[in-house]
């Protein structure tokens, strides 16, 4: 699995899942990474309806009950959304943020050239963008964001509870890159005091998309760099119940 990253990283360590990881746990072998932003440098239930998804292909049973879980965050119109809310749909779901030079603007690009050739049925799958970093992702951030893209995407933000336990949930990796000593020197004084001088950072991030069902539950992933035609077509097989 890629992670996102960029200038300014020399000399850090960070956690990584690797293909082989995925292929593993294909096999029935499931793994339990942590999601952490990095400090050393840094109820309500809702029923869901049920839906009828005999003829959709299904994850393999290991995958299924590993990627995926309810989330409560702000979209980019300030709207307090649910998981929930898009039962019915399929979602195609990508952790990412906003100061990502290429990889997060690609995959989106990517999604939007998919959603684009699949014209009216494209109505059936719901694009879902989350930040992996709700300091500085805020609503109106986002709202400025996901304007580039198709426009049926809902960027996702809230507070770093809310945003760690999504990430966790799809078992999403993310650390802060500080850039400088500065940074290192600030972040720590600025830590849990909520402000203080502005800390410079970069950040890595899984790179894989998710593709989830009617009923929330995950159906496959799609790595980076996955062109929009290709992943077209696969859409077109969960749709149509085919693949």
């Amino acid at each position: 699995m890629k992670l996102c990253f960029v200038s300014g990283y020399s000399g850090f360590k960070y956690s990584v899942v690797s293909i082989f990881s995925v292929l593993v746990m294909a096999t029935g072998v499931t793994f339990a990474a942590e999601t952490s932003v990095t400090h050393e440098s840094h109820s309500t239930t809702h029923e869901k309806p049920v839906i009828d998804d005999k003829k959709v292909p299904k994850g393999p049973a290991a995958l299924d009950a590993l990627f995926g879980g309810p989330f409560e965050l702000e979209d980019h119109t300030g709207k307090t959304r649910r998981d929930s809310d898009w039962d019915g749909q399929f979602k195609l779901i990508f952790f990412g943020y906003t100061n990502c030079p290429a990889i997060c603007p690609t995959t989106l690009s990517d999604i939007t050239d998919a959603l684009d050739l699949l014209g009216e049925s494209a109505k059936d799958i719901q694009p879902i963008f989350i930040t992996i970093d709700p300091e500085r992702d805020t609503q109106e951030v986002l709202a400025d964001y996901v304007t580039a893209f198709h426009p049926s995407l809902i960027g996702l933000t809230g507070s770093e509870e809310k945003i760690s336990k999504a990430a966790k949930s799809y078992r999403v990796q993310r650390h802060k890159i500080l850039l400088s000593e500065e940074d290192h020197t600030n972040h720590g004084a600025n830590h849990g005091s909520g402000h203080g001088a502005e800390v410079n950072y970069d950040a890595a991030h899984s790179t894989l998309t998710y593709l989830m069902d009617r009923n929330g539950k995950f159906l496959t992933l799609f790595p980076y760099d996955t062109r929009g035609d290709v992943m077209a077509e696969r859409l077109r097989g969960y749709l149509s119940g085919s693949s």
